[in-house]
């Protein structure tokens, strides 16, 4: 707080305007000055807190771009730094290197100290949240033949989710799940109690049993559907099963998205809206291809090349963009990182459930294809009772996306998760408890029981109507906290968690930090507070 404070009120103040023909003299006559007073100014010319001042704004230059490394040390870069400090300097003109050294040095020296006070500020955010407990993702990215991993996690502040980056972590891939585990909760020993309820999101490569025994551990719904598609269009499988007819059109889809005439640069982006960095199907080719089918027609006409296209099933081709294409819609709607998502997870499996059986029932190699995108589908994207929860507190679906014989399950569902976080709400008596009608003195004990487990609570919010428009979730759980206490806690917490695990800065993030470990720019401890401090500062 003390260097916040300084900070504006340690600011040299600007100078005077002068004439240029006489600044020139007088920058030269100090210049000349200091080659004889070098040896008296020494290092003592400029107050620690200045030396600490500088030292934070070089930290943000760095943050802003982390190739500034390499730059802040550059002779063009001191020679800027030594025209600023000659015009606008407290104590005249001075050598910059003889004052500041190294300004990686400089920097660096003071990085622990700035660290430390971005991680106060987080870990206060961190605890004082007011609702049961936080969301944590821990995904990989890979750059080449590396890859790293980022630790981040989520919590309501106000009526908007707020992320912090934690950690960040170069691993080799021999390195286990186990291994990922262990580095996770010490990084969160750091910034959060032990005692918080934490649900994970997590890669296909994380062992995910090991988080189960911290919290509840669920998997990154566009990994899991991404596998889903991979287990499907894999050559070997489509071979084995003798689909040969669309390993041929894969490739020729391949070949028409690999070729300079098809790219985005002539065509167009196929879709305003990226999905996550986790998504890589083989499936983009395809409907890249089925989505500007016209458009490579007309080029590849113009260059007398149709022997592509004549080789292209264009009726097999439509089949599969109409059963894939709401399958990347699926992943980028979950992939949305301006608005929860967990409640998306359930009704996605249940559209493309219903979407995959309708096509069953067609003739032919699609009717296969279906059948083997419904045993992935159950296989791969399975659904974790804090996906059920979710789905219920949308008020806008509630119940609606699942038949009627799953409404008891679910609503089981809620009423043990409130059964294991109750203790947390025990000495909380500022809530009125909800209005009940008269019973029966014999059912007395009963009712307190199931409204204990907050039964009562869950069927008065189900039986009031389906919201029309879609709500804004924190703002309305916010407006009915009195009237469904245990609910709106739940919602506080399970609807900060994203359903997706990788973000799309971490593809940025992992280039930098793997670029700094491969030319050793910085140590592994050094790299991950400065990706902190980008991440968290700016």
């Amino acid at each position: 707080a003390d260097n916040e404070n300084n900070i504006a009120s340690s600011q040299p103040r600007s100078p005077l305007p002068v004439v240029e023909e006489k600044w020139k003299p007088q920058l030269q006559r100090n210049n000349t000055n200091n080659t004889s007073a070098s040896g008296s100014v020494g290092n003592s010319a400029i107050p620690e807190k200045e030396r600490q001042n500088i030292a934070e704004r070089l930290l943000r230059v760095m943050c802003t771009d982390l190739g500034a490394l390499s730059v802040v040390s550059g002779k063009e870069f001191i020679k800027l730094a030594q025209t600023l400090v000659d015009s606008g300097a407290r104590y005249g003109a001075f050598s910059v290197t003889e004052i500041l050294g190294n300004f990686n040095t400089l920097a660096l020296k003071h990085l622990p100290r700035m660290y430390n006070q971005v991680k106060v500020k987080v870990t206060c955010a961190l605890g004082s949240n007011a609702c049961l407990g936080i969301g944590v993702t821990c995904h990989s990215q890979s750059v080449g033949p590396d890859s790293c991993y980022i630790l981040t996690a989520y919590q309501v502040e106000g009526n908007h989710i707020k992320s912090y980056v934690l950690g960040i972590k170069g691993v080799d891939i021999r390195d286990n799940g186990d291994f990922i585990h262990h580095w996770v909760q010490n990084v969160l020993s750091e910034f959060v109690m032990s005692e918080i309820r934490t649900v994970y999101v997590t890669d296909c490569k994380v062992n995910s049993s090991a988080f189960s025994k911290a919290g509840m551990c669920l998997r990154c719904s566009a990994c899991a559907l991404n596998s889903v598609v991979q287990s499907v269009l894999n050559k070997r499988t489509l071979q084995a099963r003798n689909m040969h007819e669309v390993i041929e059109l894969l490739n020729v889809c391949e070949d028409l998205a690999g070729s300079t005439g098809l790219s985005k640069e002539t065509f167009g982006s196929l879709e305003e809206t990226s999905p996550p960095p986790c998504w890589n199907s083989v499936t983009d080719s395809l409907l890249l291809v089925h989505e500007r089918y016209e458009q490579i027609c007309e080029f590849y006409s113009r260059a007398k090349k149709m022997n592509l296209i004549q080789n292209l099933n264009k009726h097999l081709l439509s089949n599969l963009a109409a059963i894939l294409a709401p399958v990347k819609q699926a992943v980028i709607e979950l992939s949305n990182e301006s608005r929860p998502t967990l409640q998306l997870v359930l009704p996605t499996y249940v559209k493309l459930e219903k979407l995959f059986t309708s096509k069953a029932n067609d003739a032919g190699v699609v009717s296969k294809l279906c059948h083997l995108f419904l045993e992935a589908l159950k296989e791969n994207f399975k659904v974790h009772s804090a996906h059920k929860v979710a789905m219920i507190l949308d008020p806008q679906q509630k119940l609606r996306p699942v038949p009627p014989y799953q409404h008891e399950e679910i609503i089981g569902k809620v009423c043990e998760l409130i059964n294991e976080v109750k203790e947390s709400w025990a000495e909380e008596t500022e809530f009125e408890p909800s209005t009940k009608k008269p019973r029966a003195a014999g059912e007395a004990t009963a009712a307190q029981e199931e409204d204990w487990f907050g039964k009562n609570e869950v069927y008065d919010y189900l039986q009031e109507p389906l919201f029309q428009a879609t709500p804004d979730l924190f703002q309305y759980w916010s407006c009915v906290t009195q009237k469904h206490t245990k609910l709106a806690k739940l919602a506080f917490w399970l609807l900060a968690v994203p359903a997706v695990g990788a973000r799309s800065e971490c593809v940025n993030m992992c280039e930098q930090a793997l670029l700094i470990k491969r030319r050793r720019l910085l140590s592994p401890e050094d790299m991950n507070k400065l990706m902190f401090l980008k991440s968290n500062m700016l």
